[in-house]
């Protein structure tokens, strides 16, 4: 007997199919393929020997089993206290959550309503719209280019009257265009939510993977205001899979915020706490996300090479200094759907700029994000030829 459609939540019948990125679909891996499209870590470079430590440490101490009981729904005492000390905010600001996409939905129920507008960056982090869904909120993008979100484009439109309840950026090695936001622009940002009253939402994954190490403070941003949510993950660090992140509140809100986390998933794994809190207390811990950084920048320069010297004058790309993603624009007028479909033949996936894009997709067009951070230098390389070849066929 088939399910009456009616039984469903507004919600649950207006969440829209994926489209474009995250969309199966449009993906077509076969054997030999190379997936330049995916952002997870280097499983080389994750510290699995710490991982193994500490789960040996857990479960053979004395305090396993306590470890598998309920725990805080901010968390586990001693991880938020290491988190907050990082942070350099105080503990009860911290909130543990189940890896970063979690830590976004706890920002956007708390700070948004449906109706609300919310700049965001363009290009943006396309499941970041998706959270939006949840609330019906209304994204107004704003340009991000080297330095980050472009701090006096909003000022300009904030002047012309608009009015956003929300800011959401990626500060640090933005995905996909790899812009850092400089501590300049950052100051100013803050300013311009202070004087027009909105919230920032800042998403920061990707900060302790930078190519030199100690190049980037630990430190989320502007974490001194009181307009910051600050979102975090270690699924980055130490793998998507744990599921284990934060985000840091502002003092007025923590005790609601938890009061939200409580209605929805109620806590995060105590036995996972309990293993990452082992490990980030290493000091092998922070070796090994240098030498990651170190191995990324590897990665990233042979990537950037390759497209030069196959594309030529073809192309133009944005030179990362950290993250996990390369940001091009091939030049000159073609059918970019067609050359996606031609790349698949010939072997190789990558997530096409316009995906990327709030609604007006036109400026995105040519653009290609490519992912340097999972596949090794010779896959790198090849990559690169497959997608040259596509784009001859294209062209020629």
């Amino acid at each position: 007997m088939a399910t009456d459609t009616r039984t469903a939540s507004r919600l649950l019948e207006q969440l829209p199919a994926r489209q474009g990125f995250g969309d199966a679909t449009l993906i077509r891996h076969r054997e030999g393929s190379i997936d330049l499209g995916g952002g997870n870590p280097d499983v080389a470079a994750l510290p699995t020997d710490l991982y193994r430590d500490a789960a040996r440490d857990l479960t053979e101490g004395a305090g396993f089993a306590a470890s598998l009981r309920y725990v805080p729904a901010p968390g586990i005492p001693a991880l938020r206290a290491w988190i907050a000390e990082r942070e350099g905010v105080d503990a009860e600001r911290v909130i543990v959550t189940t890896g970063g996409a979690h830590g976004l939905a706890l920002a956007v129920l708390g700070l948004l309503d449906a109706g609300d507008e919310i700049v965001v960056d363009d290009p943006v982090y396309p499941l970041f719209l998706r959270t939006l869904d949840l609330v019906g909120a209304h994204p107004v993008p704003v340009r991000v280019g080297a330095g980050g979100i472009d701090v006096d484009e909003l000022e300009r439109r904030l002047d012309a009257g608009l009015r956003p309840k929300a800011l959401f950026t990626v500060p640090t090695f933005q995905n996909p265009s790899g812009g850092t936001l400089s501590d300049e622009h950052a100051r100013r940002l803050a300013g311009l939510a202070e004087r027009f009253g909105f919230m920032l939402i800042l998403d920061d994954p990707y900060r302790e993977a930078g190519f030199e190490p100690g190049a980037i403070d630990v430190r989320s941003r502007l974490l001194d205001s009181e307009r910051v949510v600050a979102v975090n993950t270690f699924s980055k660090t130490l793998g998507p899979a744990l599921r284990v992140g934060w985000i840091v509140v502002p003092t007025a809100l923590a005790e609601r915020f938890v009061r939200l986390r409580n209605r929805l998933d109620g806590l995060t794994s105590g036995t996972l706490q309990e293993l990452v809190l082992r490990i980030v207390q290493r000091p092998e811990y922070s070796e090994a996300l240098a030498a990651a950084g170190v191995g990324y920048g590897r990665k990233a320069r042979a990537l950037q090479q390759a497209l030069e010297a196959r594309f030529g004058d073809e192309i133009e790309i944005t030179e990362p200094s950290g993250g996990f993603f390369l940001w091009a624009r091939l030049l000159g007028e073609a059918d970019f759907e067609r050359f996606h479909e031609l790349a698949q033949d010939e072997g190789v996936f990558f997530q096409r700029g316009e995906w990327f894009a709030v609604d007006d997709d036109a400026h995105l067009r040519g653009t290609l994000r490519l992912s340097f951070s999972e596949q090794p230098v010779e896959a790198l390389v090849e990559g690169v030829d497959r997608l040259h070849r596509a784009w001859r066929r294209l062209r020629d």
